[in-house]
């Protein structure tokens, strides 16, 4: 399953702490209107999250 997060703030960022412990999807998307944003949600997270 491939999963599209919209908004990388403070919940956006809790739900990619939270999905980075599960498997039940293969490729999370993390999208914010401030790009630098979506990528420190991802920081350090594995190769399923861009």
């Amino acid at each position: 399953m491939r999963v599209l997060l919209i908004g990388a703030g403070g919940v956006g960022s809790a739900v990619v702490a939270i999905a980075a412990r599960r498997a039940f999807f293969d490729t999370m998307v993390v999208a914010d209107h401030d790009e630098t944003r979506a990528a420190r949600a991802v920081a350090g997270r594995d190769d399923r999250f861009v």
